[in-house]
C-alpha cells in the first residue's frame, strides 16, 4: 500500500573522480522492508568541507525525475545552497510523485571541483533536529509531514581522490568501430595507453544504468578490444574506460536491430 506516511533513509555513494572533478550520488529509500511511499517535494541538505571541495553543481538528475520516470518533477536545482552546504531540490509538477520502496533509489548526481585530495571528505547530512533539515514534505518548517527521516549515512574519507588513475592525456584516440553496429558485427574498442595498467571497459546505458563490465589488461601503446554488444538491446550506449571507479574516457556507441 502506498502512503504519505513513513520513514526514509539517504545516503551517498558512487564516488567518482575525474578531471579535476568528483562526483557523488544522493539516494533514498524507505527504511521499513516492504513499505512504500511517494516522494514528493524533497529537499537534500548536507555540509562538506569546502578545503576538499568546492563549486557544488548538478551533474545529472538519475531515476527521481520528470525526465526518466512516470512523475512529474520540475528540473532539479540547488536553491538554498550556501558556501559549506548544498541544499539539492526536487519539486513535484504534477502527480504524487515516483513511488518508493526498501531498495536505494538514485535521485540525484552531484560534482564538485576538488580543492585538496589531501584533506578528509566529510559529508554530512542535516537531520531532523537542525534547521533547516533535509525533509521529504511540503515544506521545510511543516513538522507535520507526513515522510520521517530515520537513519542519514554520512561519507568521511582520507583518500577519495587519491588511487593513481589512467588519466585522459593517458588515453588517447578512444573509439569504438564500426558505430553504429548491427547485431552480427565485430565491434572493437580501441584506444592508446601510455602505460600498462588494469582497468575495466564498461557498458552504461544512456541514463547510467550499468549493463556489461569486461576486465581489460592495457597494454603500453595501441589496445584493440572486442565488444561483446549482440546481448545489447537495440539502443544508445555508453562505452567507457574505468580504473578504480574513475570514468577516464567515454564514447557514445549505436546498437542497430538486426
Amino acid at each position: 500500500m502506498v502512503t504519505a506516511q513513513g520513514q526514509y533513509d539517504v545516503r551517498f555513494n558512487n564516488v567518482n573522480c575525474n578531471n579535476g572533478k568528483m562526483y557523488i550520488d544522493i539516494e533514498v529509500k524507505a527504511t521499513e522492508a516492504n513499505s512504500t511511499f511517494n516522494l514528493s517535494e524533497q529537499n537534500y541538505r548536507f555540509t562538506f568541507n569546502k578545503e576538499a571541495i568546492a563549486n557544488p553543481s548538478i551533474a545529472q538528475e538519475l531515476k527521481v525525475s520528470g525526465q526518466v520516470s512516470n512523475s512529474l518533477y520540475s528540473t532539479h536545482s540547488l536553491k538554498g545552497s550556501k558556501s559549506n552546504i548544498v541544499s539539492y531540490n526536487v519539486e513535484l509538477a504534477g502527480g504524487e510523485g515516483y513511488i518508493v520502496n526498501d531498495d536505494w533509489v538514485g535521485v540525484g548526481r552531484v560534482a564538485f571541483d576538488v580543492v585538496d585530495v589531501t584533506q578528509c571528505l566529510d559529508l554530512n547530512w542535516r537531520t531532523s533536529e537542525q534547521f533547516p533539515p533535509t525533509f521529504i514534505g511540503k515544506t521545510s518548517d511543516d513538522s507535520r509531514r507526513g515522510v520521517k527521516g530515520d537513519k542519514y549515512e554520512g561519507l568521511s574519507t582520507c583518500d577519495f581522490c587519491e588511487k593513481k588513475i589512467v588519466t585522459e592525456a593517458e588515453v588517447v584516440k578512444f573509439d569504438v568501430f564500426p558505430n553504429p553496429a548491427l547485431d552480427n558485427d565485430h565491434v572493437t574498442v580501441s584506444f592508446n595507453a601510455l602505460e600498462a595498467q588494469d582497468v575495466t571497459l564498461i557498458v552504461t546505458d544512456i541514463l547510467g544504468k550499468k549493463v556489461y563490465a569486461q576486465p581489460v589488461n592495457l597494454n603500453e601503446g595501441p589496445n584493440f578490444i572486442q565488444l561483446r554488444h549482440r546481448t545489447l538491446e537495440t539502443g544508445t550506449y555508453l562505452v567507457q574506460i574505468n580504473n578504480g571507479g574513475e570514468i577516464t574516457a567515454t564514447k557514445k556507441f549505436v546498437k542497430l536491430g538486426r
